[in-house]
């Protein structure tokens, strides 16, 4: 199966998406009063159009975005992830600060009108979560992001959420994001077959047997398993806080050598 086969079959998807100006809409609309909100933010207004247009409108309107992308090398070419909005809240028992990435200058810009809108909607949702909570007990909430690749193939954006409360939980999620051909790239894509999920399964439980850092063998390697491809053009499997190691060591990001995988590869198209 060529790459061609693969942006068609990854195209063909049903991926249901709502009206995007609406979520944008929805997604910058002003909080309640006594909520804190991103003082740059607080007048936008969004035409008919896509996410590209909220950049656009922040580039014009607001000296602290604008002076921050006039630092971005080539932005008006090059693909970036740069800050959308920022919801902040502060009081004297909870702190919140959750950041949205845009994504600008993806060729293909469906896929980003998508992606963003994703963006959009989940960090709203995250302010609110956090909002309701009303109870008196002492808890934080931080997003950020990273281009933890960004080559002239593939765009990995990792987005970082840590919560505290009684306990406290991390949550690390990547998209891979095939620049050149406009698709999201998933684990399955990589391989011929559902094989590979046994493969890999094994290759983890070995290497934690032998290392005294990790304590907790995996059940299974499934297809939303975490990932990201790193610049080297290896597969990186990540594991949550506590998935397979203490707690205290945090989430776990292990590389397979492509050599484990290689006879059940599609192509080396991504992974070399």
């Amino acid at each position: 199966m060529t790459l061609a086969d693969l942006k068609m079959q990854y195209t063909q998807q049903d991926i249901p998406t709502e009206k995007l100006t609406a979520v944008i809409n929805q997604a910058i609309v002003a909080t309640e009063p006594k909520r804190k909100r991103l003082n740059w933010w607080q007048s936008a207004v969004i035409g008919v159009g896509a996410v590209a247009a909220a950049f656009t409108l922040a580039l014009n309107t607001s000296y602290s975005f604008a002076n921050a992308s006039e630092r971005v090398p080539v932005v008006r070419d090059a693909v970036k992830v740069l800050l959308f909005r920022e919801y902040k809240h502060v009081d004297k028992t909870s702190y919140a600060d959750i950041k949205v990435p845009l994504l600008t200058n993806l060729r293909d810009r469906q896929l980003s009108d998508k992606l963003n809108t994703t963006y959009a909607e989940e960090g709203r949702a995250l302010y609110e979560s956090f909002m309701n909570k009303t109870n008196d007990t002492p808890k934080s909430m931080t997003q950020t992001y990273a281009e933890k690749v960004n080559n002239s193939q593939l765009l990995v954006l990792e987005r970082r959420q840590d919560i505290s409360s009684a306990d406290t939980a991390t949550k690390l999620r990547y998209t891979t994001i095939d620049k050149q051909n406009g698709l999201v790239v998933t684990l399955p894509m990589l391989f011929k077959a559902n094989a590979y999920q046994a493969i890999l399964k094994n290759y983890v439980n070995e290497q934690i047997a032998a290392s005294k850092q990790y304590d907790t063998p995996i059940a299974a390697i499934g297809p939303k398993q975490t990932f990201y491809i790193n610049n080297k053009g290896e597969l990186v499997l990540v594991f949550q806080r506590g998935e397979i190691a203490p707690m205290y060591v945090g989430a776990v990001a292990m590389t397979i050598p492509t050599d484990e995988i290689d006879s059940q590869l599609i192509s080396h198209a991504y992974v070399k």
